[in-house]
């Protein structure tokens, strides 16, 4: 795994079992590397691999519900009853790294449904990540 692209973390056949058919859109955000998969008509997610902050000190806007993806320490931060069509998965990557999955949908509806797939790509990007678990 390229451990500092998240680009190159979600192989073609992945991508495709997240619902994703486009490839990502390398960018950098600061000094952190990104990834834009936006999928024309529904919406995008965006994988971020925050090299300046640990899961612990991200204090995200909304309800933070901790989770446990491939044996590492997350949260998912969602309002299921705004409903709003985000979604967003936070991953430890490491004492001071995190890995951010934002979900969201062209028509700002399906909060679940953008859980959903943030989910299914923290599951398939956890294991290999930079850090150990845990």
């Amino acid at each position: 795994m390229a451990e500092t692209d998240p680009c190159a973390w979600l192989t073609p056949a992945e991508r495709s079992s997240a619902g994703l058919a486009v490839p990502g859109e390398p960018r950098t955000v600061g000094s952190v590397p990104v990834c834009d998969y936006t999928e024309p008509g529904s919406g995008g997610v965006t994988v971020t691999f925050d090299t300046t902050s640990a899961l612990t000190d991200l204090r995200p806007d909304g309800e933070a519900t901790p989770l446990r993806i491939a044996g590492r320490e997350a949260r998912r931060v969602a309002d299921l009853r705004t409903d709003d069509g985000t979604c967003t998965i936070l991953i430890a990557a490491g004492p001071a790294a995190s890995v951010h999955i934002d979900v969201s949908t062209a028509d700002f509806r399906g909060t679940r449904e953008s859980c959903e797939r943030a989910t299914a790509v923290a599951e398939l990007i956890a294991p290999d990540l930079p850090g150990r678990a845990g």
